[in-house]
């Protein structure tokens, strides 16, 4: 299929109650993109169709990173049928649903992150006064780089005209509606934030709170039910998260955040562990209560008290008002479903769902949490229910048996023969920590391997007792039990802390004068060689490990060369009173000298002296780049003497 001669529809991706979904090529601008088109059976509904386009065309107004964007929308006459369609960002990942179906409950910090994205999504169409009304984890979508996107804004209504919207799609979004939503009544800003709310309890516990085959049941739970806290599905989330989700899922928009901008304040402070709390009050508000037993004289009577302990007190002092019915409003929020429901159930099935409705308040399910795990068996055995039980390591150190999880909670109706499940805590193996301190890292890594223990290094530290690269101390301690597969904290030990000092000058002193003088600065005198040299006085230092000046950790050893004079040459024949070559053989001395290349490089410095055809090296070191060297040498009438740097020669001169 090829809408507008430029859109190349290439596989079916999704379905959903508006329509179905398409990966397309955009032959124009040669890029992938979503076509969602709607199903035939709107064409027909004129008012929908104009609704659409405008609507459609507000969306695509918005631009946002965490909103998926709106390119087109068009119509396209195809067979004879008209095809309304949305051209829409291809986003290359899965549904936040697809996702928490995958990896069950995410991690805080992964969850709440995706939260801040989802709000400011919401935070720039609600300043369009666009109202999304569909925010459900269906409609979130999650790159493989984590970034979310939301999508569906095209089917939303501008928020100056926002009331139920009827689809089919009602089914999928009914677990995530606000109780103005599922009573039938205007909407706002505040309902988005209601469902944000079932969104962040589904990524926290895997699951959405209120769940049931009935549709309707499930719209009414939304209304009559408290709504239970993440932690209590999920031990690991934080009071502070539960306030957060508790301010967002009040019954009454009234008493929920104002708009999204105070969540993300609220949860980035929570992310950076700043003080929470600073856009309202810590304690979220709750006004519903439990109805006592006394007062529940009706199957029907099970809408939450609104009203303080004190406005009854005060009723019989004021003018008597209009009392509000219980049985009434349940009715009211059912008509309000039936008409969403009409579509999908009949008028044949309306019978039935009020029946199932009225059956399934035969057992009411008790809070298990913490609870021993035959107090579940007692409890589905005494209401004929069918129990289910699953086993879970559990990080807070619980008895085994004890109960983490329920899966329907307390409060909820059921009926005979229906199952419920519990998650236990599981009896998890011991493993004593065995002593480390003084091992090395893999030493101590191979000792934990083998009682299946993971070794996690926290930090190295100077230590005067403990050498070097080895523990110096653990957490937990040794003769420590805690679980298979647990973590051991070390320390390591970078030795002696190493303080700096100064090498000093030794060049031209003696052996003697050169430990002295090291030991002034806490060092240590090293290896001591001999060579032959002219430049300074016998026995006298005439290269040094380090140049002075430089800094190096006390205690450190200083090698050094120290001079020795040339072995004298045999004296040479007197020449006879027959000689009379006329040479004059007397020596004479002189003076060598260059710059060495200012490079920051040490370079090697040989001086020669060339003396009837033979070369003697009489003097050899290395010397830092940028220095000046100058040697006096001494020859005899004929002799040559030459300085080579790095092996080149840099200077000649003839006796």
């Amino acid at each position: 299929m090829i809408l507008a001669d430029r859109y190349e529809c290439l596989d079916k991706i999704g379905s959903g109650g508006m329509g179905d979904v398409y990966k397309a090529h955009d032959r124009r601008l040669d890029r992938i993109v979503a076509i969602k088109v709607l199903k035939s059976e709107y064409n027909e509904d004129d008012n929908f169709i104009r609704k659409f386009r405008r609507e459609s065309l507000a969306a695509a107004s918005i631009s946002h990173p965490n909103i998926v964007s709106i390119y087109d929308v068009g119509m396209e006459t195809i067979d004879g049928d008209d095809v309304y369609y949305i051209v829409m960002e291809y986003i290359d990942g899965k549904t936040l649903k697809e996702l928490v179906r995958e990896e069950g409950m995410l991690p805080q910090n992964q969850a709440l992150n995706y939260l801040i994205q989802i709000a400011e999504a919401l935070k720039i169409a609600h300043s369009k006064n666009i109202i999304h009304r569909d925010i459900k984890s269906q409609n979130i979508m999650v790159t493989r780089d984590n970034r979310v996107k939301v999508t569906d804004f095209g089917i939303a209504r501008m928020a100056g005209n926002a009331t139920v919207t009827v689809t089919n799609a009602v089914m999928g979004s009914v677990h995530y509606f606000s109780p103005e939503q599922a009573r039938g009544q205007k909407v706002d800003a505040r309902s988005d934030i209601y469902s944000m709310g079932i969104v962040l309890f589904e990524m926290l516990t895997g699951d959405v709170p209120f769940d049931s085959e009935n549709p309707i049941t499930v719209a009414l739970m939304h209304v009559q039910n408290k709504i239970p806290l993440p932690s209590e599905r999920n031990p690991r989330v934080s009071a502070e998260v539960d306030q957060v989700f508790a301010h967002m899922t009040e019954k009454k928009p009234s008493d929920r955040y104002d708009n999204v901008g105070l969540i993300i304040e609220d949860v980035k402070a929570i992310l950076l562990g700043k003080v929470y709390g600073s856009s309202r009050p810590v304690e979220p508000t709750r006004t519903t209560v439990v109805i006592p037993p006394e007062r529940q004289k009706a199957p029907g009577n099970t809408a939450p008290i609104q009203a303080a302990e004190n406005e009854e007190q005060n009723a019989a002092k004021k003018p008597k008002k209009k009392q509000s019915n219980p049985v009434a409003m349940v009715a009211g929020v059912l008509l309000a479903l039936l008409l969403l429901f009409g579509v999908a159930f009949g008028g044949s099935k309306i019978k039935d769902i009020l029946t199932t409705n009225q059956e399934m308040s035969a057992v009411e399910m008790v809070d298990l949490i913490g609870k021993d795990v035959s107090e579940a068996k007692d409890f589905a055995a005494s209401n004929d229910l069918d129990l289910g039980i699953e086993e879970k390591e559990s990080d807070e150190g619980l008895k085994p048996g004890t109960i983490l999880a329920q899966s329907v909670e307390a409060g909820q109706v059921l009926k005979k023969g229906d199952r419920f499940s519990v998650t236990i805590a599981k009896d998890i193996e011991k493993i004593v920590v065995p002593d480390l301190e003084n091992m090395t890292i893999s030493e101590a890594q191979s000792a934990l391997r083998n009682l299946g223990l993971k070794l996690v290094v926290d930090k190295t530290e100077y230590n005067d007792q403990v050498p070097s690269e080895r523990i110096i101390r653990q957490k937990p301690d040794a003769e420590t039990e805690i679980e298979k597969n647990a973590s051991v904290h070390v320390v390591i030990s970078k030795g002696q802390d190493a303080k700096m000092t100064v090498v000093p000058n030794l060049k031209g002193v003696t052996l003697d004068k050169a430990k002295a003088l090291l030991a002034e600065q806490g060092l240590k005198l090293g290896n001591v060689e001999e060579r032959e040299d002219i430049t300074v006085g016998p026995g006298e230092v005439v290269w040094q490990q380090y140049n002075s000046g430089n800094q190096i950790p006390a205690g450190s050893r200083v090698d050094i060369i120290l001079s020795k004079r040339p072995e004298p040459e045999e004296p040479e024949e007197e020449p006879t009173e027959d000689d009379n070559s006329g040479e004059n053989t007397g020596v004479t001395e002189k003076t060598l000298s260059a710059q060495v290349p200012a490079d920051g490089n040490t370079h090697k410095i040989e001086v020669i002296i060339h003396s009837k055809g033979t070369d003697r090296v009489i003097q050899k070191e290395e010397v830092m780049g940028g220095s000046s060297i100058s040697y006096p040498v001494k020859g005899a009438t004929g002799d040559r003497a030459s300085i080579r740097i790095d092996g080149s020669t840099v200077q000649t001169v003839n006796f």
